[in-house]
């Protein structure tokens, strides 16, 4: 277990690293006192500080609050929010997106973009307004009544955490490099001066093991949800694999009509008043069998994927269903990271979740829920050609 969180933390760091390398040219420097923009007054260009920022002006730009410090908006900020470890109160317009660790989010004001937050509770009360999603990972969303919604809620978002993480680790490097090689930098904006004191090395250290954290809490979910039917019904995900191996086109038609026809069955269902009791049965059904499909299909990928490798894989069952969901969850993952090859990265591993789950619906179809062993189709018997009709013999004469 540890040489396999090892092999896959360490790409996680140096994805981390690199979305810091890459926003590290375009952050400012980080004020190490609190920045405040007075009602009436007008601030143009990005902020950092590692203390409280509030905003009762308009700030034209992005800001970052990375010290755990409360950041207020009842003002104007054109840009984006990112803050890490204190709460968020936007009573006032935030233009872009925001992003939270570790904090919670009030909102009473407007944010024309979406909202993420990790670790920390989203509200909206009074007059609030979000016009983008919100994701919340670890934390709840409540909404006013008054309030205005426009996106849709998801429990995670790895575009978000890109966009979070990113800036989050920019801002951090430049602080350590202000501090530790540079000494006292003066903002050429607005007077205040910035001393470090060397407690950014461990901001930094907590930013990359936050990042750690969000990248092993989603594959560990993921991977608790497909070791279920392995740890209670292995001889289940043993005949569904069977199935899926032994009739892999058969399982994927099936599957295939179990999808176009789900939806369809359960309006039905609402429709007729004796088959609304039965709607929450066919969802638990449903996703039992997507579950314990994909299950089955994570033993096969990752068979053939150490076939390709010529390599051994994994022996016992658990660590094969492990080993092929990894495969999948970090495609999909990493895909959201990593530039130019990521996009094709999420697109094949979307693409194989989608024909997991199909012909996973199907092999369960097949071998009801796994509880019967798959049987192949019998081959029909090869036709055996008639036999000629024998030559008719011309009559003979009779001897005289």
């Amino acid at each position: 277990m540890t040489k396999n969180i090892t092999k896959y933390a360490l790409p996680a760091l140096l994805a981390l690293f690199a979305l810091g390398t890459a926003a590290e040219a375009r952050k400012p420097e980080v004020s190490h006192e609190d920045i405040i923009v007075l009602k009436g007054q007008t601030l143009n260009g990005d902020v950092a500080t590692d203390k409280a920022l509030l905003v009762e002006g308009r700030l034209d730009g992005d800001a970052t609050a990375i010290g755990g410090g409360t950041v207020t908006i009842s003002g104007e900020l054109t840009g984006d929010l990112v803050s890490m470890g204190g709460p968020v109160t936007i009573s006032g317009l935030v233009g872009g997106d925001v992003s939270s660790i570790g904090g919670p989010v009030a909102v009473s004001g407007r944010v024309s973009g979406g909202i993420s937050a990790v670790g920390g509770k989203v509200t909206l009360s009074g007059d609030g307004r979000v016009d983008g999603d919100i994701s919340a990972l670890g934390g709840g969303v409540d909404k006013g009544a008054k309030s205005v919604h426009k996106g849709s809620v998801n429990s995670f978002s790895a575009d978000a955490l890109k966009g979070t993480v990113g800036n989050a680790l920019g801002i951090a490097r430049n602080a350590g490099r202000y501090n530790w090689g540079q000494g006292r930098h003066e903002s050429r904006s607005w007077n205040y001066r910035f001393s470090g004191n060397g407690d950014d090395a461990w901001k930094i250290a907590g930013i990359i093991g936050v990042g750690l954290a969000i990248v092993f809490s989603m594959l560990a979910t993921g991977l608790l949800l497909v070791l279920l039917p392995v740890l209670f019904f292995p001889k289940n995900v043993e005949n569904t694999r069977d199935a899926m191996h032994g009739d892999i086109w058969r399982a994927c038609a099936i599957g295939a009509v179990a999808l176009v026809g789900f939806f369809p069955g359960l309006l039905m269902m609402v429709v007729s008043i004796l088959g609304i009791p039965l709607v929450p049965f066919a969802l638990m059904l449903f996703a039992a069998a997507a579950v314990l499909g994909l299950s089955a299909f994570s033993v096969i990928l990752q068979a053939r994927f150490f076939e390709g490798l010529k390599k051994a894989g994994p022996a016992g069952l658990v660590g094969k269903v492990a080993a092929g969901y990894a495969l999948i969850a970090g495609l999909l993952f990493f895909g959201k990271l990593i530039p130019l090859v990521g996009g094709l990265m999420s697109l094949i591993g979307m693409i194989l979740l989608a024909f997991g789950v199909m012909v996973g619906l199907g092999a369960a179809w097949m071998t009801r829920m796994g509880t019967r062993p798959f049987v192949p189709a019998p081959e029909l018997p090869a036709a055996v050609p008639a036999a000629a009709p024998a030559a008719q013999q011309p009559p003979q004469q009779p001897v005289e």
